[in-house]
């Protein structure tokens, strides 16, 4: 039984490609095919409850055989004024003393809402691919007759791409779509290059550069001191100082902050020196310029490039 198990699941992984899973598009054959050893094969009766509305975000399904239902439930207070509260004898609380104060009943009202039907060689529970540890199903989903599912979990998915940053970026973006955010744009290196060419053309591309640069600062925790502190004080000098060309907006407890640990006589320097400017960057970023960027047509170019319509 094992072993038609891990036949069928090899056989299915190597059919992925052809399903028509949009967001599957540009993963190489051999990443799809190594999922097989993450892929996991689901039977599962008639109207099983697969996951629950609320339940943390854990895996991705995509259907073999049978159907699923996927329906949302919200939840609502109704509110009832009347004059007295009634009791189990069926008389008034307040009877005998001529009026009654107006009292408050509160009830919940549930509405269970079907968005439809899912069949074989469709998906679900994609979103928990790319969310936070924290994301939330945002419905249930029920088997409609005895199914057979593959689902694959997001730290597997994640560890099979962990070599190759561009094409988890890239998933990200084709799953996302519009919806993609500034840290999905900035996962990949042509995303950088294209929020770039924006910034350049907004003259704030001195912003996108100090991100860029104190990534790699951070990224090369393990050079020597003497080398770490000349890329520290290289990015301080040509973005932070008071006579830098490139200076970013950053405010002045904070540049004093690193220039005291720079220029303070310690031996060491910490791996967070910039974390907070660059937080605070890509905040002023996210703010003032991301939404500008998504209407412009070098966002339309960037997504073209990577076949994402």
């Amino acid at each position: 039984e094992e072993c038609l198990k891990r036949e069928t699941k090899k056989r299915m992984v190597s059919k992925l490609s052809s399903l028509g899973i949009p967001f599957l598009n540009g993963i190489p054959e051999e990443m799809l095919s190594s999922l097989g050893e993450s892929v996991v094969l689901n039977e599962v009766p008639k109207d099983h409850i697969i996951f629950k509305q609320g339940d943390v975000g854990e895996s991705f399904y995509i259907i073999v055989h049978g159907g699923v239902r996927v329906d949302t439930i919200a939840s609502a207070e109704n509110e009832a004024n009347g004059n007295g509260t009634g009791t189990d004898d069926g008389k008034s609380s307040n009877e005998g003393n001529g009026y009654g104060d107006e009292a408050t009943a509160v009830s919940t009202v549930t509405t269970n809402t079907a968005l439809g039907s899912l069949g074989p060689g469709q998906y679900f529970g994609e979103m928990s691919l790319v969310n936070s540890d924290s994301h939330l199903r945002s419905a249930t989903v029920t088997s409609t007759q005895k199914s057979i599912l593959l689902s694959i979990d997001k730290a597997s998915f994640q560890k099979l791409f962990s070599c190759n940053n561009n094409i988890l970026a890239e998933f990200e973006l084709r799953l996302l779509k519009d919806s993609a955010k500034l840290k999905h744009i900035l996962a990949h290196s042509l995303g950088i290059a294209s929020f770039r060419e924006f910034l350049e053309a907004e003259h704030a591309g001195e912003n996108i550069d100090f991100w860029v640069a104190v990534k790699e600062f951070q990224d090369n925790e393990e050079d020597g001191l003497d080398k770490r502190k000349e890329r520290a004080k290289h990015i301080f000098v040509t973005f932070c100082a008071n006579y830098a060309d490139r200076q970013v907006n950053l405010p002045h407890t904070m540049l004093a902050k690193i220039d005291a640990s720079l220029h303070g006589g310690t031996e060491s320097i910490p791996s967070d020196l910039f974390d907070a400017a660059r937080h605070e960057i890509f905040r002023l970023l996210e703010k003032d310029k991301f939404e500008r960027y998504k209407k412009s047509s070098t966002f339309k170019s960037f997504f073209g490039r990577l076949g994402i319509l």
